[in-house]
This record gives C-alpha cells, sequence and structure tokens, in this order.
C-alpha cells in the first residue's frame, strides 16, 4: 500500500492558485555546492513479493487458450464458455492463441493470485483479464515469452475500461515481455495500486496507458507507451492522498497527447531513464520531486508542472539530483511552472525555451546543482514568464508571479 505521504492534495487544472500576499526566499548562489538528494524508503512502495517472478510449473494450475475457448488443468479454474474464472489463490499458467476468451479472477480479499503469461495472445471485445476481487494479483511474463493482449473500441462492460483491468492492487514482473492495445480506453488499469517490477512492455492506448486510483509504482522494467490522453495516469478525485506516483529505475518511453506522466497528488522520481517526446505537460503533479535519474522531457504547454485546485495543498518542484533536459515549444509555454515554489539543491537541468524557463507563484530556493537555459548558464531561478515575480538566487527573494497558470 502506499503511504499517505506529505501532504493531501488533488490536482487541478495548470490555473492560477497564488496567493495575494507576496512570497519570500531565502535563496543562495547558484555556485553553492550543497546537495540534499533524498534517500527514499522504497519499502513504502515495493513489497519483496512484488519482484518475486517464481513459480513451480509442476504445481501451478494451466490454463491453455484455443480459439474461442480454454481448458484447464488443476484447481481453482473453471471454464463456462468463453470464459475462464479464477476462485482461489494459486499460479495460473496461461498459453495460447484466444479470441473473445475473458480470463476473470474471482478470489477471496486475502487471496494473492499469480497469473503467469507464457506465450498467449488474446483478442476480444472486452478486458481480456478481468480482476473483480482478490487480495493481491500478479501478472508475470513467463522468461522470454512474447505476450499480446488486446480489446474492442466498444466494451459490453464498460466498467472495465481496459484491455487488462484489476479492481484489486495489480503487480507486473517477471522477463519476458507483453503488448497491449487498448482500444476503449487504458491498456492497464487498477484501481487500487499498479506495480510494475520488470518486464518489457509496448502499450498503445485510446485513453491512458498504465492507468490507477491510488498508486503507479515503478522499477526495472522498460516501458514504451503510446497514448491519445496520458501516457502514465495516477490520478484520485475522491481521496486527496492518493493518486502518487513514484518511478525508481527503469527505462520509460513516452508519447502522449495530453500528459506525459501525471499524478494528482506526488510525483517523486528516485531514477530510471525517462523520454517524452511528445505531450502537452511532460511531467505533472500537484508536487514533483526529482532525485535522479535522466529525464529528457518535451512539451507543448508545461514541460514540469505543479499545481492544485485544492485550498492550502502543498505546492512545489523540488530537484535534488539527476540529469534532466526540458524542451518546450512557442507559445504561452513554461519549462518549469509551479504554482507553488521551486527547490532545487542539485543535479542538472537544461532548458529550451524562447518563451519562459521558470514560472512560479511562490519563492524559489536555489542551493546547487547546475542550470542551463538555451544554451547559456544561470546563477538564479528568475521567473520570466508572463507577469512573473523577481529572482530567485544570488542571495535575493524570488518574487511571486502575477499569472500561475499556463
Amino acid at each position: 500500500m502506499i503511504p499517505l505521504v506529505l501532504m493531501t492534495a488533488v490536482l487541478g487544472a495548470c490555473s492560477s492558485n497564488a496567493s495575494s500576499s507576496t512570497a519570500s526566499s531565502s535563496t543562495q548562489a547558484a555556485n553553492a555546492t550543497s546537495t540534499s538528494q533524498t534517500k527514499t524508503n522504497t519499502s513504502d512502495y515495493f513489497a519483496s513479493e512484488d519482484s518475486d517472478a517464481s513459480y513451480d510449473e509442476s504445481k501451478a494450475t494451466t490454463i491453455s487458450l484455443g480459439g474461442s475457448s480454454a481448458k484447464t488443468s488443476g484447481d481453482g479454474a473453471s471454464v463456462s464458455g468463453s470464459t475462464v474464472t479464477i476462485s482461489e489463490a494459486g499460479t495460473y499458467v496461461i498459453s495460447g492463441t484466444s479470441e473473445n476468451v475473458q480470463i476473470v479472477v474471482k478470489a477471496g480479499d486475502s487471496d494473492k493470485v499469480q497469473i503467469v503469461l507464457n506465450g498467449v495472445t488474446m483478442s476480444g471485445t472486452d478486458a481480456a483479464i478481468l480482476v473483480e476481487n482478490a487480495g493481491k494479483t500478479s501478472l508475470t511474463l513467463a522468461d522470454g515469452s512474447q505476450n499480446t493482449i488486446s480489446d474492442s473500441s466498444n466494451h459490453s462492460n464498460t466498467d472495465a475500461d481496459a484491455a487488462i483491468y484489476s479492481n484489486s492492487d495489480l503487480t507486473l514482473n517477471g522477463s519476458g515481455s507483453l503488448t497491449v492495445d487498448g482500444k476503449y480506453e487504458t491498456a492497464i488499469k487498477s484501481e487500487q495500486t499498479l506495480r510494475v517490477t520488470g518486464g518489457t512492455y509496448t502499450l498503445k492506448a485510446a485513453k491512458n496507458g498504465l492507468s490507477a486510483a491510488s498508486a503507479i509504482n515503478i522499477k526495472d522494467a522498460t516501458i514504451d507507451i503510446t497514448a491519445t490522453e496520458d501516457a502514465i495516469h495516477a490520478d484520485n478525485d475522491e481521496d486527496t492522498s492518493l493518486g502518487n506516483l513514484y518511478i525508481q529505475s527503469g527505462t520509460i518511453t513516452i508519447n502522449a497527447g495530453d500528459d506525459g506522466l501525471h499524478a494528482s497528488n506526488i510525483a517523486l522520481i528516485d531514477g530510471g531513464t525517462i523520454t517524452v517526446s511528445k505531450s502537452v505537460e511532460a511531467l505533472e503533479g500537484t508536487n514533483v520531486t526529482i532525485n535522479g535519474g535522466k529525464l529528457d522531457l518535451y512539451a507543448t504547454d508545461d514541460g514540469i508542472n505543479a499545481a492544485s485546485d485544492v485550498t492550502g495543498a502543498d505546492i512545489f518542484i523540488k530537484i535534488t539530483g539527476g540529469d534532466i533536459k526540458v524542451e518546450v515549444g512557442e507559445g504561452d509555454t513554461d519549462a518549469i511552472d509551479s504554482n507553488g515554489d521551486v527547490i532545487m539543491s542539485g543535479g542538472n537541468l537544461d532548458i529550451t525555451s524562447t518563451v519562459s524557463a521558470f514560472d512560479f507563484d511562490g519563492t524559489a530556493t536555489y542551493t546547487g546543482g547546475t542550470i542551463t537555459v538555451n544554451g547559456e548558464s544561470r546563477t538564479e531561478i528568475t521567473a520570466d514568464g508572463p507577469g512573473a515575480g523577481g529572482p530567485g538566487g544570488g542571495g535575493a527573494p524570488g518574487g511571486q508571479g502575477g499569472f500561475g497558470g499556463r
């Protein structure tokens, strides 16, 4: 379970949320050498079992797909027409090719179900894999396996709006590959927490690539997403402590019609190689923290954005480490746009922007790291967008901008 961390806020549009009072800052010169890179307690985001892709095939129940039907061997799974129902904890190894066969998990509240994809091709009208109930479900990609799953643009069950859909926690692991085409809306979705701890994924989606209501936590995976809306979407409009995104490691490549990486609450990047080649906003959260990694972000609006509609939300962008490149297009765009504060104590930030490198409504604190804007080194963080405030560097206060949005 994702911890309730730091603040409770849900991300809104990037409209101004600035206080009417004048902001102050305790910024220092940019050549300061201090850094404060945070060490994250990763056990808050992953259990050891999340990375455990092992299984004993001799003790597992097998599900063999063929056309519009399937056969099972072992306990815990039954077939009725084109529906395979998994009703208890255990390991289930699936192989074969099917059309309109659906794997449905209806297990107990504390049951742990492991589904192993070992050379699977599934297509159909609705979600190919539907987890209605379980304590936790792991989707394991067998070593060396290639798997393909797709749904249609017209679901009969519109609540399960993804090609792979889970009402409970869902973990993706293993060392095989999985291609998912979410033609209805989303490729892979969990209504709880979605963890990805291994495997190679190619996702295409009519809406969002990866989606979860509580949190999305990623490490040690290779993920390529093309999405009409958000590529990675963690959002919760009921509990403002949820909707969190954590990336520890891995390689993520994104082509998005809206946000590249979206969190309605906290976006925390500790590492990984993240490339957003197309987006409206590349990385968005109520607060965004980058402690490490290599990020190459392109956006037609804001590169990194922190915003919220919630009164009193803790809004900020914090950079303590990493190599970060941000490029934004022409127009009313900001490379770094915070409706609150901007804090930088380490890392390398390389910005390409013909309009605005920084826009913030709160304060700027700059104590370490390097900043380059259009090839020129900067020694302070200056809010230089339309209506922007004063500088945030060299010991001077960072002022409040007149506009806080995109």
